[in-house]
């Protein structure tokens, strides 16, 4: 039974990265006024949201849209961290193979950003895009670190009661 949850959740994970890359590509794809028109409504809102609470601070849209390559890649950072540890149950392993394939596809999407109309390949993105899978890649390595932790203290006291009796 256990084998099988973990084969379900591979599964899962494995679909969730392959449509977060899918919708990363998306939007490389679109050409400069496309994304312009993706991003406006943002810059939009967080400026009015700002004006509403007296806050003298204007955001652009060059902040949004790094803001936004650092978010997804965030977002991607942690869904490879998973998967790559569902398959192969070890963090220091899952670590160092997820964070080149994340920072690889932060390589193609600027690649990909070569071809629309408007749009260019940027290795500050890039940089941004690593340090975005870097960050969520590290908060998640805690996470599975604090877990085992808990996992080996409770069976460490399962063992003493064990012994006890």
């Amino acid at each position: 039974m256990k084998n099988t949850k973990k084969t379900v959740a591979r599964v899962i994970m494995t679909i969730l990265c392959v449509l977060m890359i899918g919708m990363i590509f998306f939007n490389s794809a679109l050409d400069a006024a496309e994304s312009t028109d993706m991003s406006n409504p943002f810059v939009d809102g967080i400026n009015r949201f700002l004006k509403s609470v007296h806050i003298d601070f204007t955001v652009t849209d060059k902040m949004v849209r790094k803001t936004a390559h650092f978010a997804e890649y965030a977002a991607l950072g942690l869904l490879l961290s998973i998967t790559v540890y569902l398959y192969v149950s070890k963090r220091k392993e899952a670590f160092l193979m997820a964070f080149p394939l994340g920072c690889a596809v932060s390589v193609c999407d600027e690649v990909i950003q070569l071809f629309p109309k408007g749009r260019s390949c940027e290795i500050k993105d890039m940089i941004i895009d690593c340090a975005g899978i870097l960050t969520a890649m590290l908060v998640t390595q805690l996470i599975f670190f604090l877990i085992e932790r808990h996992k080996g203290k409770k069976e460490g006291k399962k063992s003493e009661r064990f012994i006890a009796e």
